[in-house]
């Protein structure tokens, strides 16, 4: 009897051992994240930005991925971005690309006017409500900037392009 009270025990121990409740968290700049579908000037073809944190997960910086925008095969534009997580804002003046691109000089993006709209956007085939997008990006090899505007991936296949 004493064997199956010392199992019973342990057995006990080992169940309540295993019960954690642990607190999952989301990065510094979680509300800023993700997969974007953007157009120049809310028109013609859609590009795809991705946001994403920071290694050290800074409140302060995100990265922006904008090899779907300007990079073509085999190329990549990314550049880490000063972020507001309070108002949604973003920027960045001639931030590098740690990317690899094609150029004869290295290659900057500066970006105003960055703001993310929480559940301001549709999408174009699901209607499901998500964030938007818009920003105004100038790539130090071109004399242009672009006024782009989106929305948050939905992950509804007809909302992908």
């Amino acid at each position: 009897m004493k064997k199956y009270t010392y199992i019973l025990a342990l057995f006990v121990i080992m169940l309540s051992a295993c019960k954690k409740d642990e607190v999952i968290g989301g990065t510094a700049v979680q509300d800023m994240s993700g997969e974007w579908w953007v157009q120049i000037d809310g028109e013609g073809g859609y590009y795809q930005l991705i946001t994403y944190n920071t290694a050290d997960n800074s409140s302060t910086q995100m990265w922006m991925d904008a090899s779907g925008f300007w990079a073509g095969p085999g190329q990549h534009v990314s550049s880490k971005i000063n972020v507001n997580v309070q108002d949604l804002t973003f920027s960045a003046e001639n931030a590098p690309n740690v990317g690899e691109y094609e150029s004869d000089e290295p290659l900057t993006m500066t970006i105003t006017n960055g703001k993310i709209i929480k559940n301001g956007a549709i999408g174009p085939s699901s209607k499901a409500v998500t964030d938007s997008i818009s920003l105004t990006i100038k790539f130090s090899d071109d004399p242009d900037s672009y006024n782009l505007r989106g929305y948050h991936r939905t992950k509804f296949s007809g909302d992908d392009h």
